[in-house]
């Protein structure tokens, strides 16, 4: 075992003072409508915090780290990304994590499509006199910020077992599987019956309008689902059941109004969220900020729109405006 670890200590250093030719394929590629992709990420810890990445086009951060190359091992790879997003060549200390999810891709690329992406997650060796300098952009050109983040951090953190399962005393590997799919469409006749469910339940329709009545939704239906173009979108889930609405469609000539609103037995589980996210991305791709409208009791909603950069612009009609801009 001894022999095992030198000789695994030995072709990590060799890896590191490899050069990976830049020509050589990542790991993403394209299966039926969806993506397979493999990656890689850092996690580099000082002073009870992480060094993480954001871009202009995203509302979260996300890992140092990237997509493995093609010929290239994870080991090689989260060093090579590490040294391309910090500017310095750092050892791996051991292997954490690797987690498998599912999710809906919110670059311009990928908006839309599911992914599937395996990643490792490695503790890397901090050195004491480390400064980091991020020169690296993302596949669409925004260019990438680095940022120490704290594990309280209000805002999105990908992934999120980086707030709570952090421990690099612990040398064992743990594998975590998440599931983030959902899908937003366009809304059909057929949906009246579960759009009545949700918009005839009091504590859904707490801060909208009184519970509708079937006539209320079928009308409600036809005027804003079925419109060219609609202003609501049907949200199934992963399994492809309604769980709610999306609410998207033009604010003014600048910014396109997005919200939601879900089914009472998924609240809690972030897919507002999620759903916020992929909107917001949505909104950026036709160039556009967005905007979120909601009472002042709305206290989840208001919650969300600040973990997503909103900033509160205004009052309207005895609602607040939240907007979003676009960077």
């Amino acid at each position: 075992m001894k022999k095992e670890r030198a000789v695994r200590k030995l072709q990590t250093k060799v890896s590191a003072d490899r050069e990976f030719p830049a020509e050589a394929p990542d790991m993403s590629v394209p299966c039926g409508d969806g993506i397979i992709n493999i990656r890689v990420g850092a996690i580099i810890q000082k002073n009870d915090r992480i060094l993480m990445v954001r871009n202009g086009l995203s509302d979260y951060f996300y890992s140092v780290g990237g997509r493995i190359k093609f010929g290239e091992t994870a080991d090689e790879a989260v060093i090579r990304e590490v040294f391309e997003e910090t500017g310095v060549r750092m050892e791996i200390d051991h292997l954490g994590f690797v987690q498998e999810n599912y999710f809906i891709g919110d670059s311009p690329a990928k908006l839309g499509k599911v992914i599937y992406e395996l990643g490792y997650y490695y503790y890397m060796k901090v050195p004491e006199d480390f400064e980091p300098v991020c020169e690296s952009i993302t596949e669409d050109g925004q260019t990438e910020y680095l940022e120490w983040v704290s594990p309280e951090e209000p805002r999105t953190i990908y992934p999120e077992l980086f707030r709570t399962e952090l421990d690099i005393a612990d040398r064992s590997v743990k594998h975590r599987v998440k599931d983030d799919r959902f899908y937003i469409r366009r809304m059909t006749p057929s949906d009246l019956g579960p759009l009545h469910e949700l918009l005839s339940d009091p504590e859904v329709m707490k801060y909208l309008e009184p519970p509708f009545s079937r006539e209320q939704t079928e009308s409600f239906l036809a005027s804003q689902g079925l419109a060219d173009p609609p202003r609501i979108l049907a949200a199934d889930d992963k399994d492809h059941t309604f769980m709610g609405y999306v609410i998207y469609h033009d604010y003014d000539e600048t910014s396109k109004e997005i919200g939601w609103v879900l089914k009472k037995e998924i609240w809690g589980q972030g897919m507002a969220s999620l759903l916020t996210k992929q909107l917001i991305a949505l909104a950026a791709s036709e160039g556009k900020d967005a905007v979120i409208e909601c009472v002042p009791e709305q206290a989840a909603t208001k919650a969300i729109a600040g973990k997503h950069g909103f900033q509160k612009a205004g009052e309207r009609d005895g609602l607040e405006i939240y907007r979003r801009k676009r960077e």
